[in-house]
């Protein structure tokens, strides 16, 4: 498929839908759809860098070592939301279409401290996503009567895992992720003309598997000192992707054929992350993070699209305010802001796909059992100068923490 035409199609079902609780994604029809970079939770408004942030009370899925920091014989149920409305530009003209939004869970996660030294955490949570719909018009042996070609893509890659961090020192921790990559991705076309009375949807959808491991290590400074320092790293890898894909072809709700399952396979990358957070005591820190993945060598079924290496920058700053309570520190409430800069694994031509984002929020622990955090971020996603769709969004993430203590055994610590 022409690699233009392809964009300029798109924009016309994305205006059709733009009242829609679906956002429409161009480019997650490409590979296994839009990948997740953001945190969604309470790093979110810093920026999403959290590689190396490990904040009492508060699960950090990015590196498993933090996992350490939750007091011993604590509990915590985070979930998270996100809302997004997107405008789109197409390349060479001065059309924007939009805008589109949409509300969607995020993240379920479940952390528990078992041990002084060790804890374990479950979860769930979206690790590539397709929307996208478009719309062509074609015409049959007479050029007076044509048919209308609709294309809808929905679906997406769920990332379930397990994680367990165990303190190797006063000052290191070490912790390790499993995770079972599970997902289909649905592709259906609709074939409409009223003057041969044709309504014909053709199905494809293709069953994905991988399993995969994310390792992470945390160093961190006594907090006695003015200054804390923690430095984070992980490495993660994934096997192939691994399913098959079938297509249906239904005429009113009946089936009329099916092909052979095919086998498929799509290759994952190695990723690494390195992060360093400074902070004092009077709650001020600073974070920045990097991240690379190298993805292995393959095809898209798309002209002028490949996959590439991709790198992604965080940084982020934090105010939070914290009183004393007894022995224990209490944090009331926290700001923050920060930038978001990724680059994706596919590329139209020679030219990179960039997102880039700022981000500010803010949270509030409203009982000793309770905290919740509200994330937002503008930003681009495309160049329509690089013949790219241009996206410009607003998004906000609302974020909640349960916390409590197994069998109310207090003595153990407290937070709020």
């Amino acid at each position: 498929m022409n690699q233009t035409y392809f964009f300029l199609t798109a924009a016309l079902f994305i205006a059709g839908s733009s009242s829609a609780q679906n956002i429409s994604s161009p480019y997650s029809v490409l590979g296994i759809g839009d990948i997740e970079t953001t945190d969604h939770g309470r790093y979110a408004a810093s920026g999403s860098a959290s590689v190396s942030r490990r904040e009492v009370g508060y699960y950090n899925f990015s590196n498993p070592a933090s996992l350490t920091v939750i007091p011993y014989k604590n509990i915590n149920l985070d979930m998270s939301f996100r809302g997004r409305s997107s405008k789109y530009k197409m390349p060479g003209t001065d059309t924007v279409i939009g805008p589109a939004s949409d509300f969607i869970v995020k993240k379920v996660s479940l952390a528990y401290k078992i041990t002084p030294k060790s804890a374990f955490a479950i979860g769930l949570k979206p690790y590539s996503t397709v929307d996208y719909q478009y719309v062509s018009s074609s015409e049959l042996n007479d050029p007076n009567l044509d048919y209308l070609r609709y294309t809808q893509g929905t679906g997406g890659i769920y990332q379930t895992y397990f994680s367990y961090a165990h303190t190797l020192g006063k000052q290191l921790s070490a912790g390790i992720t499993t995770s079972w990559l599970f997902g289909s991705l649905q592709n259906t076309t609709s074939f409409y003309s009223n003057s041969y009375a044709l309504e014909i949807d053709k199905k494809e959808t293709k069953f994905y598997n991988s399993a995969g491991v994310t390792a992470g290590l945390q160093y961190y400074s006594s907090e006695k000192k003015k200054w804390q320092h923690t430095v984070g790293a992980t490495v993660s890898l994934f096997s192939k992707l691994k399913g098959y894909s079938q297509i249906e072809y239904i005429e009113a709700d009946t089936v009329l054929s099916n092909t052979k399952a095919e086998d498929i396979s799509f290759a994952m990358p190695v990723s690494g992350s390195l992060g360093y957070s400074l902070a004092n005591r009077n709650g001020l820190s600073f974070h920045v993070q990097g991240t690379y993945q190298q993805w292995p060598v393959q095809k898209i079924a798309y002209k002028n699209i490949s996959i590439q290496d991709a790198v992604g920058f965080n940084a982020g700053m934090e105010y939070s305010n914290k009183i004393k309570v007894n022995e224990y520190t209490v944090e009331k409430y926290y700001l923050a802001l920060g930038f978001r800069y990724d680059q994706s694994y596919l590329a139209t031509g020679n030219n990179r796909l960039i997102d880039y984002a700022i981000t500010f929020g803010g949270g509030k622990n409203i009982t000793p059992a309770m905290g919740i955090n509200l994330s937002m971020e503008a930003g681009k996603k495309g160049n329509s100068s690089l013949n790219q769709v241009r996206e410009n969004y607003f998004q906000f993430s609302i974020g909640v923490t349960l916390k409590d203590i197994w069998y109310s055994s207090k003595k153990f610590g407290v937070y709020r």
